[in-house]
């Protein structure tokens, strides 16, 4: 389990490596979602569906897509944040697609690697730390949101998942999340 924390983490590093250059020259459209209410140092959130692309870890594909290797052969502009988690025991990291995306206008993926869907709108309890988003980080803040969405009687569904927002040359004002899925209707 830590091996798969450190080769997330390192894919993601080396991800946004790549986009160092161009984050510096332009700031990231970021995934909306609605502050609910404000929880004992966390948020319960609501996201509306999006257009995202899933792999199974594997950053190079989920790259190539948005570098134009799609169906539309389209550039796709990078946003923010990066998902990373576990779903139905595979590890998968996910991009977001920009806004302007949907069903009808998003490319389909050339390659069996890359799932491209329209999310599930939902409701999220989240928590956002600082720093590198290590392993034992990662953990420590999985687990405390687990046992707070059990204090307040959330249900959660699944797994927690890592969201990653800076560059790793970005050394101060870094800013990470875990995000939970609930089984909640207000």
């Amino acid at each position: 389990m830590r091996a798969y924390y450190v080769f997330s983490t390192v894919l993601c590093a080396l991800f946004l490596t790549l986009f160092s250059q161009h984050a510096m020259a332009q700031k990231y459209e970021t995934q909306p979602f609605e502050v609910i209410e404000s929880i004992d140092g966390a948020e319960l959130r609501y996201y509306p569906p999006v257009m995202k692309i899933q792999s199974d870890n594997n950053f190079g594909v989920l790259f190539r897509y948005i570098s134009g290797n799609n169906a539309d052969s389209k550039k796709i502009s990078m946003t923010t944040p990066v998902y990373m988690g576990d779903e139905e025991g595979n590890n998968v990291m996910e991009f977001v697609l920009p806004a302007s995306f949907h069903k009808g206008n998003t490319p389909e993926s050339t390659t069996s690697s890359v799932r491209v869907f329209e999310s599930e709108p939902g409701y999220f309890l989240a928590v956002e730390f600082g720093g590198y988003a290590s392993g034992s980080s990662r953990q420590k803040y999985s687990n405390e949101l687990v046992e707070l969405a059990k204090k307040h009687g959330f249900k959660p569904v699944g797994e927690p998942m890592l969201l990653v927002y800076n560059s790793p040359y970005q050394f101060f004002n870094r800013k990470n999340e875990i995000l939970l899925a609930l089984d909640y209707q207000p």
